[in-house]
């Protein structure tokens, strides 16, 4: 028997763990703690929220996640310029 209480849980880890590969995809960089720093001052938040996302312990307003979105989705482009990945 499918639990749905546990479904909802699931979801929301997946959805924080999805918004933590693309805040490391916006914002390439070798350490948590860069990347909270870049992200934060792009994002207008604290290092510490970003940290939280990270860490998957928050959730993002749609706000946020937009605006990550479109950084990845500018970044792919330029990877593909440049002849990155």
């Amino acid at each position: 028997m499918k639990n749905l209480a546990r479904t909802g849980r699931d979801q929301a880890e997946a959805s924080r763990k999805w918004f933590a590969a693309l805040l490391w995809r916006a914002f390439p960089t070798h350490s948590e703690a860069d990347l909270a720093l870049r992200a934060a001052r792009v994002l207008d938040v604290s290092p510490r929220q970003v940290t939280n996302w990270l860490r998957c312990n928050n959730d993002a307003s749609l706000r946020y996640v937009m605006a990550v979105m479109a950084i990845a989705g500018a970044e792919v482009v330029f990877d593909k310029i440049e002849g990155r990945r």
